[in-house]
């Protein structure tokens, strides 16, 4: 939309009598300024479209993450949506940063959750899904986890809780890995029931990288 201001009059011309009309100043017109071709911090993300989201979202996750929310989809949407990706020359990352933001909060955070995401949790979270009498379940988890989760979870413990841990971590004998798998998938959904009640809040998904197309 264009705007106008009004110049100040110009001087009297030489020569002029008095009783002459005073010159008027016609309105200038100024040019809105040219917008950036690319994305900018203050446009609202609802000005993207669905398609564009959607697109947005599987280019900037892994491969299993993206074909986990493709099954989800119809024939006809995934071609549609397949179509869009291929037709994205640039994704700024402001832009990227907005779309992703919005899927998380509509549940994209809750959905790529897993056992393994304990790593990037803040300590008080963790305490706060631990129980006493839970120990068996912890133990199972952490024996079929990586170094790195069971360090944290230990770490994240209190002195009395962690070593209570150990202990069971200690005897627990032979087990199964589907049971220590079963065990992960019980403490990563109790995890994501305290998300969805706001006491605690999930990280990222780990596959989340700096992706422009």
């Amino acid at each position: 939309m264009t705007k106008t201001r009004q110049e100040p009059l110009p001087p009297r011309p030489l020569g002029s009598a008095p009783g002459d009309p005073e010159p008027r100043a016609g309105p200038v017109v100024e040019e809105p300024p040219v917008s950036s071709p690319y994305w900018t911090t203050e446009r609202d993300a609802e000005a993207i479209s669905p398609l564009r989201k959607a697109a947005i979202v599987l280019v900037s996750l892994e491969q299993s993450l993206a074909s986990q929310l493709l099954s989800h989809l119809d024939r006809s949407a995934v071609e549609m949506v397949t179509w869009e990706i291929a037709r994205l020359e640039r994704v700024d990352p402001a832009e990227r940063e907005a779309v992703l933001e919005e899927f998380y909060d509509l549940g994209l955070r809750r959905l790529c959750f897993v056992f393994e995401d304990l790593v990037q949790m803040h300590d008080a979270d963790i305490r706060a899904a631990f129980h006493d009498e839970d120990l068996t379940t912890w133990a199972l988890a952490l024996a079929g986890a990586a170094a790195t989760v069971r360090a944290k979870v230990l770490g994240a413990l209190p002195a009395a809780a962690a070593g209570a841990l150990t202990q069971r971590l200690d005897h627990l004998g032979p087990f199964r890995l589907s049971e220590s798998e079963a065990a992960q998938l019980e403490i990563a959904e109790r995890l994501r029931r305290l998300s969805d009640c706001g006491r605690i809040r999930l990280p990222e998904p780990n596959s989340r990288e700096e992706v422009i197309v």
